[in-house]
């Protein structure tokens, strides 16, 4: 007499506890290996994002100054990582940095902190402002006469 086969018509197909166990151990390293250069490459998004941001700003207070009677100013607040945009004595807006990036007062290359355009967009103030996240650093260079700002990273 034939013998009957009582297993499960489905258990050829599963996956044992020692199979399911290995692949989430490879999962788990797998992700370990990734997780540090994706927090490298969030940091460094949020530092060029924040230095990105501050050129597009100077550039708003140049573009406030060329296009009224009042200087555009940008003040880079030396006690925060907030800056202000101000169009003559009315602040226009107040910005901050991503909160893992830092400007210290030592990292501004500037005789003062305040960075104004007159109606010919013309700088004030000449120099280099860096940005750091504590490993990276962002430099922004400012040139008198037509206030050129330069993402010098981006320029290499």
């Amino acid at each position: 007499m034939a013998r009957e086969d009582h297993r499960s018509p489905c258990r050829g197909h599963a996956f044992t506890l020692i199979e399911t166990l290995i692949a989430v151990t490879v999962t788990a390293i797998a992700f370990a290996m990734v997780l540090p250069a994706v927090t490298e490459v969030k940091r460094a998004a949020d530092l060029d994002a924040s230095a990105l941001a501050l050129v597009s700003r100077l550039r708003e207070a140049q573009s406030l100054g060329a296009t009224s009677s009042q200087a555009g100013t940008l003040w880079l607040d030396p006690a925060d990582s907030r800056y202000h945009l101000t169009q003559g004595t009315t602040t226009t807006g107040t910005y901050a940095f991503a909160p893992d990036v830092h400007y210290v007062d030592g990292y501004l290359q500037l005789p003062n902190r305040r960075i104004s355009y007159d109606n010919l967009g013309n700088a004030q103030v000449a120099g280099k402002i860096r940005l750091t996240d504590g490993v990276l650093v962002r430099v922004i260079a400012l040139f008198m006469g037509t206030g050129l700002q330069q993402a010098s990273w981006l320029t290499s």
